[in-house]
């Protein structure tokens, strides 16, 4: 079969990875395609859509940098971008840019990593290439005022690492990885589950024991300091050393899934949490949501829904006499506890229940996820908060867009179904590599780094199933990673059957 390796050196290539990038011809141009292209693209998008997009977390950010706060719902990390970015300038379209361009060099490593390790045929090289530079979806995700873009790319690279460990096994791609592990985890706590596929990772390549356990532990060392900094400025605020005070509303969100079908014995309940469950029993006796309710923000019901147990819950305990982004934090941090204790005993006591009424629910979410932010714009409104405002130095709280408002749901819609035939296809084509003999011997690099993927999607599942709500904008790195192996195990079992 007729590849792109005859032009560009796949695994085992002599030349080294920077000539082969900056020396190969072909490689120059799909570099200068990207790049103008991509601002082109942009361009044009940005003439559609002049400002950014926001949704509440967004303010958290901003107003983390706003009020000088050391802790927020939300990891710092990103808050210190747009902090940094802000040093130069208050433009948004710069930040927009920015971001975009962080995607684009992220892609372009990615895109050749694959091509110089494994080598592609020319239509399915094609495939990858057009789905990276000429995809809809990372325009929008650049324009979002959220730590997507920055985490994608970071997430990216880290993958990327992963396959270059196995090639060149060398102690900086060690160090490398925990860096990038530890920047993960300050831009979104998502990252938790990251050292966990770095050990799978790790276990894979060729290291010496020694430095395999280097590895293991070194994301670990710069983990635990973030997690006693924001333990430690958390309690200061709310008397309570958490790590995520997010978490605990989280955590009682996937629980009360379950409530209308379980039997709780108030007697046994952890101590602080009686009244919280009356208020969760009371809910659910006088306005019980129904399945269509509960699909409609997937994963999120009792954490957004005004009237449903836990924002009641944080009006009566905290709220009323606290305000702005700081007051706001200290109100969701002097509940968490509680909501986190009470979650957990819910889910320790229910297993069966917990994973019928929200894993389930989950796991469905997972192979077609919510469009969220992919659905609309600004979540439908046609102005900003002022925290936006006074962050951008935008002249009103007014912003204008070409297309309608919905106009990215009409466009995204295809996503979700595409994320799941990916899935579904790709579990076919690897099924069908590692169950061949033949296949596998001829193929030991691509064997090792199908098994570094899998190990990737597996955790990234059941932590997506247990711990969190599932939407589009979590799964575009799985996306990439679905999409880039189903090509080159396609193109693996086409050369089997020449």
């Amino acid at each position: 079969m007729t590849t792109i390796a005859k032009n560009l050196d796949a695994y085992g290539a002599s030349s080294p990875f920077l000539q082969y990038v900056f020396k190969n011809s072909t490689n120059r141009k799909f570099m200068l395609i990207a790049f103008i292209a991509g601002l082109i693209q942009l361009t044009i998008f940005k003439i559609l859509y002049p400002f950014p997009d926001f949704i509440s977390d967004s303010y958290s950010y901003i107003d983390t940098n706003l009020y000088h706060m050391k802790v927020n719902l939300w990891p710092i990390g990103y808050s210190k971008f747009i902090a940094f970015i802000h040093l130069f300038t208050s433009s948004h379209v710069f930040l927009v840019y920015v971001q975009y361009l962080i995607l684009l060099v992220t892609f372009l490593y990615f895109f050749f990593s694959v091509m110089y390790l494994y080598g592609l045929p020319r239509r399915f090289a094609l495939i990858l290439y057009i789905f990276l530079f000429f995809n809809p979806m990372f325009l929008v995700l650049a324009n979002c005022v959220l730590s997507d873009a920055i985490f994608c790319s970071i997430s990216l690279i880290l993958f990327t690492q992963y396959l270059w460990m196995y090639r060149k096994p060398t102690l900086s791609k060690l160090v490398l990885q925990a860096l990038l592990i530890g920047a993960a985890f300050v831009i979104r706590y998502t990252a938790i589950y990251y050292p966990i596929v770095s050990i799978c990772a790790i276990l894979l390549a060729t290291y010496k024991w020694p430095l395999k356990l280097i590895g293991m532990v070194l994301p670990w060392l710069l983990i635990f300091p973030f997690i006693w900094y924001t333990q430690q400025e958390t309690k200061k605020l709310t008397g309570t050393a958490e790590f995520s005070v997010f978490g605990g509303w989280q955590i009682a969100n996937n629980a009360l899934y379950m409530y209308g079908n379980i039997h709780v014995d108030s007697t046994q309940l952890p101590p602080g949490t009686a009244e919280l469950d009356r208020e969760a029993r009371a809910f659910w006796k006088a306005t019980p949501p129904t399945e269509a309710d509960l699909a409609e923000l997937p994963g999120t019901f009792f954490i957004k829904v005004p009237t449903a147990i836990l924002k009641p819950y944080l009006s009566t305990h905290g709220w009323a006499t606290l305000r702005g982004a700081p007051g706001g934090f200290q109100a969701w941090g002097s509940v968490s506890p509680i909501y986190n204790a009470y979650g957990k005993w819910l889910i320790r006591h229910y297993p069966i229940e917990f994973a019928r009424y929200y894993m389930w629910l989950n796991v469905k979410n997972y192979f077609i996820p919510h469009l969220e932010k992919f659905g609309s714009y600004n979540i439908g409104m046609r102005e900003v908060w002022d925290p936006a405002k006074i962050w951008f130095d935008m002249k009103s709280n007014e912003v204008t867009l070409i297309p309608s408002i919905e106009f990215q749901g009409q466009v995204f819609f295809i996503f979700p179904l595409f994320f799941m035939a990916l899935n579904i296809f790709f579990a076919g084509c690897a099924i069908f590599f590692l169950t061949n003999k033949k296949l596998r011997q001829a193929n030991k690099p691509l064997l090792i780094a199908l098994l570094m993927a899998l190990a990737f999607l597996i955790i990234n599942f059941g932590f997506s199933v247990f711990a969190t709500p599932v939407v589009l904008r979590y799964q575009i790195v799985p996306m990439i990673v679905l999409l880039t192996f189903t090509l080159l195990l396609t193109e693996k079992q086409f050369d089997a059957q020449d």
